[in-house]
């Protein structure tokens, strides 16, 4: 009996030590990868911090508001300023920041963002950034690199670092930022997303920055302490990127969600929305709406805009010929009532012949 009972137990550690999965390099993007990820901003009433050994989460109700091309861009393939610094001697890949649209200065705006990667047998480096600051593109080499990631990494696995980077800003000043980073793989299981299911690890990471600017024509500098902001991200073997990821902002241990991204297939109505140095920063307003709907959006540089509105299985209700369209941002005004929104939900898109962007529009 003793050795029945030996050998079930050796079965039942042998299955659990089997069931946690190892990411390793092999499981990172290379240059010319593309994923196509659904957006959304909520998560309901699921509670984002629950984890542990052997978990099951449960993300199946999540409900998208876009979907993104995340795409990983060849060194050889960067805009000059950027491929001066970043080249296949010290850059694995490039891709869009989709989630930087501002900087703490006034008077200074961000049309494009774009970050640099090192990847090696053991670790995943962010290494720069490339941001266009009024109209100019800017390229940022950290002095101090941001890990991203240790690798390999199993559940139990705790890293940090602190990471700097900073750039004078012409005819502005100077910014820069501090920042350390926390990651703890605090859960292995069972992920369930609306569009599949995966064995996971989960990996917590906690990130605190200070940013430093200084005005020239003011004789002006300054700290500023970001946010507290909180990554959690669900990796599964060959996946690239996170099958999964949550982020938000902590005060205390209040986590606000600010953005929400899971591995998708392309969803009929949805589009893809490809974020590049010509998106439009689309906002609708009301949304949801019971009446009529403001369209705000903005261009980098002249172009001529179409405006198509969907419903949800991909039927076209309305296409919008705005024509050649100037430089700067631009506000049109949708009239439902002529447009036959009845209650539902709509795919309100803005196409130019560089840049597409795709909102979801709630008429109650």
């Amino acid at each position: 009996m003793k050795k029945i009972t030996f050998f079930i137990s050796f079965l039942s550690v042998a299955m659990t030590t089997e069931a946690q999965i190892t990411i390793g390099n092999s499981d990172m993007p290379i240059a010319g990868d593309s994923v196509l990820v659904s957006v959304t901003n909520t998560i309901g009433s699921i509670d984002e911090t629950l984890t542990g050994a052997n978990y099951n989460w449960d993300y199946s109700t999540l409900t998208f508001n876009s979907q993104q091309e995340r795409k990983f861009d060849k060194p050889q393939t960067f805009s000059s300023i950027f491929a001066l610094l970043f080249n296949i001697f010290n850059t694995s890949y490039g891709t869009q920041n989709h989630t930087i649209t501002s900087l703490p200065i006034p008077g200074v705006s961000i049309t494009a963002a774009y970050d640099f990667f090192k990847e090696s047998s053991s670790s995943l480096k962010q290494t720069g950034s490339g941001y266009t600051i009024n109209g100019t593109p800017l390229p940022f080499i950290f002095s101090s690199d941001d890990v991203v990631y240790t690798i390999p990494m199993n559940y139990g696995n705790t890293d940090s670092c602190d990471y700097k980077y900073g750039l004078p800003i012409p005819t502005v000043g100077y910014y820069g930022q501090t920042g350390h980073r926390v990651n703890v793989v605090d859960g292995w299981g069972t992920l369930t997303t609306p569009s599949n299911t995966y064995q996971t690890l989960r990996v917590k990471s906690i990130i605190t920055s200070v940013d430093t600017i200084s005005i020239s024509t003011l004789g002006f500098g300054t700290n500023i302490a970001q946010p507290k902001r909180v990554e959690y991200k669900w990796l599964a073997a060959g996946k690239q990127i996170p099958v999964l990821e949550i982020d938000g902002t902590m005060v205390g241990t209040t986590v606000t969600i600010t953005n929400v991204a899971y591995q998708d297939i392309h969803r009929s109505g949805a589009g893809v929305n490809e974020l590049s140095a010509t998106s439009f920063n689309v906002t609708l307003s009301p949304n949801p709406s019971t009446e009529n709907v403001v369209l705000n959006y903005n261009l980098t540089s002249p172009s001529a805009v179409n405006i198509t509105i969907t419903d949800v299985v991909g039927k076209t209700l309305s296409t919008i010929n705005e024509g050649m369209q100037y430089e700067g941002a631009h506000s049109k005004t949708l009239n439902t009532k002529e447009l036959n929104l009845s209650k539902g939900i709509y795919f309100v898109t803005l196409q130019s012949s560089t840049a597409k962007e795709i909102k979801k529009l709630v008429m109650e």
